[in-house]
């Protein structure tokens, strides 16, 4: 038993790590296009867009690590059954059950480390790749401003450019919102991007506009105003003009429960607290979707007798989307309060550690 168990973690090694490359790649591949283009066409330097590969790979190990497990298992166990070792095994009376267990353990080790990165390190790379991007933002504008969109990455201001050439902003129109008055808009014809001394916002010139004002006597009345040259500065980038502010992803879970006992618009809020609460189940259960999905691999790795690389992994797909479509269900469930954080969450796991149950029983009958 001794041998053959080392047998499978052995044979477990190589797809599992060629998953784990595979996956990987599949999940940044669009987000390299993204990063490649900065590199090329807008100047941001090398060591910038490598700094943000780095950081952008943290947040996709939750998805990697239960996918990669899932896959090598699905692989593993399907040639076994395809070649018919599982029932080799069988007529020599070796307990199935027995022969997974360092199999389940492993996967349950994984979990506690997905639980790791996705409570500490995933929130922590979240939170310097936003402050990394505000920061060429602030450096390097251009690379950021892009036309045809809407741009909303300044404080106050939604920006909109007709056309991009080369520093030269064309066509530009500015909503600025200002706090008890009406939103003020801003044409200008072309424009052009100046840093700020302080290296922490950013001003505007623009050329040959008009620009919507309020009426000091009484700011529900707005006059035009026509300029050859208008100069908008003290553009702050992101919500604070000394740091970010973090997000409810980028905390850890102790931290979320801090803001939990805190807060006092948490506190009073409802809906914010069951935004909180979510979030703190959602680090947890996501982590033991790896324990989870080599559970439910097992036996349907036996029941199909398919080992070949293509089937395993369209397998392996089908999988993972019914998950992670419950866990974006559960997810929107909770925050709309239809269902506890506690439970909504928890609920795919269950699911399919209930059905994985019901397919063991089938494979042990086969």
């Amino acid at each position: 038993m001794t041998i053959l168990r080392t047998y499978c973690l052995r044979e477990l090694l190589y797809p599992f790590l060629m998953s784990f490359f595979l996956v990987t790649f599949i999940f940044m591949v669009g987000n390299l296009f993204d990063l490649a283009d900065l590199l090329v066409n807008k100047g941001v330097s090398i060591f910038d867009v490598l700094k943000l590969i780095i950081l952008m790979i943290p947040s996709l190990f939750g998805f990697i690590l239960p996918t990669s497990a899932l896959t090598s298992v699905l692989l593993v166990f399907g040639g076994f059954a395809q070649n018919n070792e599982i029932t080799a095994m069988k007529a020599s009376g070796i307990n199935l059950i027995k022969l997974v267990i360092p199999v389940i353990l492993v996967a349950f080790l994984l979990s506690f480390f997905s639980l790791f990165l996705i409570d500490q390190v995933q929130p922590q790379s979240e939170y310097q790749s936003r402050q990394l991007i505000r920061q060429l933002v602030v450096k390097r504008p251009s690379a950021y401003l892009e036309a045809g969109r809407f741009i909303k990455n300044f404080q106050g201001y939604t920006l909109w450019i007709n056309a991009i050439k080369g520093s030269r902003l064309e066509g530009v129109t500015i909503f600025q919102f200002q706090e008890g008055k009406p939103t003020r808009t801003i044409l200008a014809e072309w424009g052009e991007v100046v840093p700020a001394p302080d290296q922490q916002s950013l001003a505007l010139k623009l050329y040959n506009g008009t620009s919507d004002e309020p009426n000091p006597e009484d700011p529900s009345v707005l006059y035009k105003l026509n300029f050859k040259t208008f100069l908008l500065s003290n553009i702050v980038v992101g919500k604070q003009r000394g740091g970010i502010a973090k997000k409810e992803k980028e905390m850890t879970i102790d931290e979320l429960l801090y803001r939990l006992k805190t807060d006092m618009e948490v506190q009073q809020n409802s809906k914010k607290r069951r935004e909180t609460e979510t979030e703190i189940h959602k680090k947890i259960s996501f982590s033991f979707a790896t324990i989870v999905f080599v559970l439910i691999g097992l036996p349907i790795a036996i029941i199909s007798r398919r080992g070949e690389i293509v089937i395993s992994f369209a397998i392996a797909m089908a999988i993972v989307s019914i998950y992670y479509t419950l866990f974006v269900w559960g997810r929107s469930m909770a925050i709309n309060g239809y269902l506890p954080p506690g439970v909504a969450l928890w609920l795919p796991n269950i699911l399919l550690v209930v059905v994985s149950v019901f397919l063991a029983k089938k494979t042990i009958q086969l």
